[in-house]
């Protein structure tokens, strides 16, 4: 009775993996390109430099920059890949 509760908990989370991974694509590679075609320019590369100071006090330097795009992808992919063998592997196990 345990393992099919689970199983239905692993289930409903690695669907919700499979959406998370598909939406996760779609912006960082589609959204990305239709952007950089619509404005002519490369949107997956852009980061900040900010310099703040003046003539009578010490200078700051900021430098920001983005996290790998394909972070949440990765993360959500694995997690997709883990939930269906663990489904796939319980089922041969159940039968």
């Amino acid at each position: 009775m345990k393992i099919k509760g689970l199983r239905k908990a692993v289930t409903i989370f690695t669907v919700i993996a499979i959406a998370m991974t598909i939406i996760s694509i779609s912006f960082n590679s589609l959204l990305t390109m239709y952007l950089s075609y619509k404005l002519n320019n490369e949107v997956g590369k852009v980061s900040s430099i900010g310099i703040i100071g003046g003539a009578d006090g010490p200078t700051a330097i900021y430098l920001t920059s983005q996290p790998h795009p394909y972070l949440f992808t990765v993360i959500f992919l694995l997690l997709s890949i883990v939930g269906a063998l663990y489904l796939f592997f319980t089922r041969k196990v159940i039968k």
